[in-house]
């Protein structure tokens, strides 16, 4: 299915990579990684974060959970198996989806995208406090990090708090990304590229991410005091 090549496959045994709530209400934050199988850098970015809130005992206000996307092609280290989960959320198949109609067996990503909804949904029916999502991804050739968000004012105030390049509209020209269904349902989106797939450094940068994320979407009540947050903040600033 893939035209780039693949990479080292990564067994994962369930999607979910984390979740930590907090023991104050508080703002979701969902973050997505992986939703391309060669990219699997995100996947162990989000793993680094939540073993370090676990260890030195972060406080969190609200939720926030990380989701890994195509299992399957994950496990391979290819983009997709059938079709690219990224361009597979359009509203049709999902409303099929909902309605009763079956995954198609010869469709992995069928499967894949169900699961994921699932998840997010069960999420969101327990956010009191609004929801924002980042979606972790990597470049087949060498690049910056860099912020993609749908044109949106609440969606600019968000990625604005990042120290990277921002590209506006961009997934509101490719149909079919998580990004663009869950903007058009209200939520604030925003995806981060963290530089070449393979490259150790795009996983620092994915890293500091999600750590700018869960300051910007007030998940971190002592965030001004947080080095992790400050160290995140010039990362991405001295990598522009």
């Amino acid at each position: 299915m893939t035209s780039e090549p693949a990479v080292s496959g990564l067994q994962l045994r369930d999607r979910l990579i984390g979740r930590i709530v907090g023991a104050h209400p508080g703002p979701l934050l969902v973050a997505t990684a992986g939703l391309h199988g060669n990219e699997p850098a995100g996947v162990a970015a989000l793993e680094r974060i939540f073993q370090t809130i676990h260890d030195r005992r972060i406080p969190i206000r609200g939720e926030f959970m990380g989701l890994a996307g195509n299992l399957a092609a994950l496990a391979r280290g290819e983009r997709a198996i059938d079709r690219d989960l990224n361009r597979h959320f359009k509203p049709e198949r999902i409303v099929a989806l909902r309605n009763g109609h079956p995954p198609d067996p010869a469709i992995s990503e069928d499967q894949e995208l169900v699961e994921v909804l699932e998840a997010i949904e069960t999420a969101l029916g327990r956010a009191r406090e609004g929801a924002f999502f980042i979606d972790l991804h990597t470049t087949s050739g060498k690049s910056a990090a860099f912020a993609t968000v749908g044109d949106t004012l609440r969606n600019r105030k968000f990625a604005l708090c990042f120290r990277s390049p921002i590209i506006l509209g961009l997934e509101e020209h490719i149909e079919g990304t998580l990004l663009e269904y869950l903007n058009g349902l209200g939520h604030i989106t925003m995806g981060f590229e963290g530089g070449r797939h393979e490259d150790p450094a795009s996983i620092d940068l994915l890293e500091a991410g999600v750590w700018v994320a869960l300051a910007a979407a007030g998940v971190l009540p002592d965030a001004d005091r947080l080095a992790e947050v400050e160290r995140a903040q010039r990362l991405l600033e001295e990598n522009r």
